[in-house]
């Protein structure tokens, strides 16, 4: 009895152990799995002021093939990346041997009157009016209109249209009428810039582009313009290539931003600057391994130019480096020079995922919140002698971070570097190295 009830224990692991291995060694395929089924239909629910084509023309997935998550996931990436839906969702309704896709939009506010604030290290605070939308005529097109008095007397007029012909060809066009104490040059500066950019694609990753800028400036400060008037008008045609693999935006936490850019400043005018400039911007965004909200953030920035300060390359022109946009901790302009050198890291932990939010007058807003521990080094020079190891400057600090649409985040941060003058507070908009590079010109 005892050898018979033994046996039976036995048959019963066996059978236990050939089923695991059957399931291991011959999975099955889930029926009502829809990876791999023929979609037979796609739409699209929640577009009040989107044009459909919008949508469409970021898509992989077409009616009558097989349908790949992998293609879903880089198609809402590429739809969040709009930055005019502040909530989306693809579900998928399984039908036997077929799946109907459904594209479910949460849209941002349309256009938007905001009080418009501007701070920076240079001028401070300046407050205004801002006309803003993400999506104007429903195109996808991003429009920002508005003026600002205080530090900064500015009028503004941008507009974006990020997809017009071709693969993602779009341009951009900037006006920006200027009156502000410029710190470098020590003098009330006067100007009139207006830019145009042509931006596309080249496959899935990489960029390309040029544009042109032009500058009038003005400075009643003898010395501080390159014509004995006060008046300088230049131009500059820039060309770039690019690469840039990042997962969500601005909430990346993974990939590649990269970009060599070359500019002329011609002497299309005869109060004109003349120089060569390169510039080789580098970003790179990698998850860490103790969950999906830790992550590090390097970018690196040099900028090099020919010419020489006050001959070929204008006084006004020189960067300053030190505040939120370059090295915090520091004051503004602590190092001066025509060539930039400038490194970030930063300790990156989402606190609050990103997610719709309902405003007042039944309004759609994404917003999210993080927090940072950043090092920054950077140096700025006129001479190659002068690219010495005790001309770096450096700072360190934390910051919060308000993730946001159009903006992509406000950053508040808390920094310390220079020796006797305490703690900075830091405050800017957009992510650190847009700023890196945009600054006030």
């Amino acid at each position: 009895m005892q050898l018979k009830h033994r046996s039976r224990h036995l048959l019963f692991v066996f059978c236990i152990a050939f089923g695991l291995m059957h399931i291991f060694m011959y999975p099955q395929q889930d029926q009502d799995s829809p990876e791999g089924k023929i979609i037979k239909e796609i739409r699209f629910e929640g577009l009040k002021r989107t044009k459909e084509y919008i949508v469409t023309r970021e898509l992989i997935s077409k009616v009558g093939e097989p349908m790949r998550q992998d293609n879903l996931d880089k198609e809402r990436k590429a739809l969040m990346s709009l930055d005019i839906f502040s909530e989306m969702r693809i579900e998928q309704v399984v039908s036997g041997d077929e799946v109907v896709l459904i594209y479910h939009f949460t849209e941002s506010f349309p256009l938007l009157p905001l009080p418009a604030f501007k701070i920076t290290d240079e001028n401070g605070i300046s407050a205004g009016f801002n006309l803003k939308s993400s999506n104007l005529l429903g195109k996808n097109i991003f429009f920002s209109g508005g003026m600002v008095f205080g530090g900064t007397k500015e009028y503004e007029l941008w507009i974006v249209n990020p997809w017009f012909a071709g693969n993602h060809f779009g341009y951009s066009l900037e006006y920006y009428r200027r009156e502000r104490d410029n710190l470098i040059t020590d003098s009330l500066e006067k100007s009139n810039e207006f830019y145009i950019w042509i931006r596309g694609r080249l496959g899935e990753r990489r960029r390309i582009g040029g544009g042109f800028e032009n500058l009038n400036i003005k400075s009643e400060r003898p010395g501080t313009t390159l014509a004995p008037s006060g008046h300088d008008h230049t131009a500059r045609f820039n060309f770039f290539v690019g690469y840039d693999s990042r997962d969500e935006i601005p909430e990346t936490r993974q990939g590649w931003w990269t970009e060599v850019a070359f500019g002329y400043d011609s002497t299309l005018f005869n109060s004109a600057t003349d120089f060569f400039q390169v510039d080789l911007d580098i970003r790179r965004y990698q998850p860490l391994p103790f969950g999906d909200r830790h992550s590090l953030a390097l970018y690196s920035l040099t900028t090099l130019r020919t010419g020489t300060i006050g001959e070929n390359v204008a006084p006004w022109q020189a960067f300053g480096i030190g505040g939120s946009s370059t090295v915090r901790g520091w004051e503004y302009a602590a190092r001066k020079g025509k060539n930039q050198f400038i490194n970030t890291l930063e300790y990156r932990i989402t606190l609050l995922k990103s997610r719709a939010i309902k405003l007042p007058f039944n309004i759609d807003y994404r917003i999210g919140l993080g927090f940072a521990v950043f090092g920054d080094l950077g140096i700025g020079w006129d001479d190659p002698y002068q690219f010495k190891s005790n001309n770096f400057i450096g700072g360190a600090g934390f910051g919060i971070r308000l993730l946001m649409p159009v903006l992509g985040m406000l950053r508040f941060d808390v920094g310390w570097g220079q020796k006797g003058q305490g703690i900075f507070l830091h405050i800017g908009a957009f992510e650190k190295p847009v700023m890196t590079r945009k600054r006030v010109r």
